[in-house]
């Protein structure tokens, strides 16, 4: 018989891995699509329960740190692009970069209401407040709700942009 308990080991091992990965990231190249996105590298034991609170907020400042650095290196170029870093809460494993290259697709991206997903905009809180996290982006948070024939799903999905 398994137990649901079971410890996260090795931790900080797990963590150091992840954050090399985070920050061999390749920079985006603008190609033919409308944009491009960027997940969590790794397996997706940041998102458990079980993972301490530092694990956690170390990957959150690190996710964040990569938009920013992202952010940068887009700024000037030719044509549109805006960078999005999205952290999803409590499942972080299912957090991404997104690189919008088309302004059309990035302002019709936050319109998230039918029968399937809802987004939310959430007057309360801040994750890096929660976190006591320093960024130069700003914030925006949306409780998400996505209705499927066999589950309800909830989360926080916090973004960070540059305006």
């Amino acid at each position: 018989m398994k137990s649901k308990k079971k410890k996260v080991r090795g931790q900080q091992r797990k963590l150091s891995k992840l954050l090399r990965q985070i920050d061999a990231l390749p920079v985006p190249i603008k190609g033919n699509e409308d944009m491009r996105h960027y997940h969590v590298p790794g397996d997706d034991w940041i998102g458990m329960r079980k993972t301490s609170g530092r694990m956690k907020t170390a990957f959150c400042r690190r996710w964040i740190a990569k938009t920013e650095e992202f952010t940068r290196q887009m700024e000037g170029g030719e044509g549109f692009c805006k960078v999005v870093g999205l952290i999803s809460y409590p499942d972080l494993s299912g957090s991404q970069i997104i690189v919008f290259f088309d302004e059309k697709y990035y302002d019709t991206f936050w319109d998230r209401n039918d029968s399937y997903q809802t987004w939310t905009p959430m007057d309360r809180g801040s994750l890096v407040t929660r976190r006591g996290i320093a960024t130069e982006l700003s914030e925006a948070g949306y409780s998400e709700v996505v209705v499927d024939e066999d589950f309800i799903y909830r989360s926080e999905l916090w973004f960070y942009v540059k305006k």
